[in-house]
């Protein structure tokens, strides 16, 4: 019985690192996108021959130039107005998910409901080196970041309209941008060194959870100039609209995005983690019989 538990422990050990691992590995190679993608490539351009375009981690790695007009298959963002006054706060963490760059981005988010849209005040330290990684966009993405802190499992921008990313966005028509897009519509990529402070009111996301543009309980992650994403955290609420404390993944009756199914992680021994978990769990019952 000693050496069952003996070895069951040493299995549920291994079986968190490989799981923590998910957090810690090296981008996956681009790969060329050629067909349609909702959010990242709605509608292949006609204008000039197409034979895809590179993607990293699912995003496009060079975009086309500001496409002035251009809106997604849903047309343009809308207005919000009269918002909910509740704060949600993304707070950095301590480690990096891409740990190569060999710095630690710290910082906090915060964003707040206002008559006219969210109020952002982005503060944050230790960017990498500009030469060598900037400059930085920084986005709210489509789902949660997990537990095991993996990145890549937010999956693309937050594109209510299904605009996609093949054109820039086009900082004078924000209404034509991916929701998500706060870098684009707000001071572009991040070139400062070292330290960024920024703030904005961007009237096309809510507090709302009623709303498409609601980004409570949703991912912020700040990439690299070629899309590799090197940190990201959630959106929790901090005080709600009548300034009660709460947590931005249990607002309401409303269900948030998570991050299920089978992401793409960045390393490819990370994914099946999820599987030796599961086969760790079936042998330790067993064991324990």
């Amino acid at each position: 019985m000693y050496h069952s538990l003996l070895l069951a422990s040493t299995l549920i050990t291994l079986a968190h690192g490989q799981s923590a691992s998910q957090a810690q590995g090296p981008p996956p190679p681009p790969e060329v996108l050629s067909t349609t993608k909702s959010g990242v490539l709605p509608v292949l351009p006609t204008g000039t021959p197409f034979a895809g375009v590179d993607t990293l981690e699912g995003a496009i790695i060079n975009p086309g130039p500001v496409n002035p007009g251009f809106t997604g298959l849903a047309g343009t963002a809308t207005a919000q107005s009269n918002l909910p006054a509740a704060t949600y706060r993304a707070d950095l963490p301590d480690t990096m998910f891409d740990p190569y760059v060999e710095t630690v981005i710290r910082g906090s988010i915060v964003a707040v409901g206002t008559h006219s849209g969210v109020q952002f005040t982005v503060n944050l330290t230790g960017l990498p080196n500009q030469a060598q990684y900037g400059p930085f966009p920084y986005h709210i993405h489509t789902l949660s970041v997990p537990s095991d802190g993996n990145c890549t499992a937010t999956l693309g921008h937050l594109d209510p309209t299904n605009r996609g990313e093949y054109y820039m966005c086009d900082a004078s028509a924000p209404e034509t941008c991916q929701v998500g897009d706060l870098a684009g519509k707000h001071g572009g990529k991040i070139m400062a060194q070292d330290s960024f402070m920024t703030s904005f009111v961007d009237p096309y996301l809510s507090t709302d959870p009623s709303s498409a543009a609601f980004f409570g309980g949703l991912g912020f992650v700040i990439h690299t100039s070629n899309t590799t994403r090197l940190t990201c955290a959630n959106f929790e609420m901090v005080s709600g609209a009548n300034g009660t404390s709460g947590n931005a993944t249990s607002t309401g009756n409303v269900t948030l995005p998570s991050a299920t199914g089978t992401p793409e992680f960045p390393g490819s021994a990370d994914k099946n983690a999820a599987t030796v978990g599961m086969a760790v769990a079936a042998v330790v019952f067993g064991l324990l019989l």
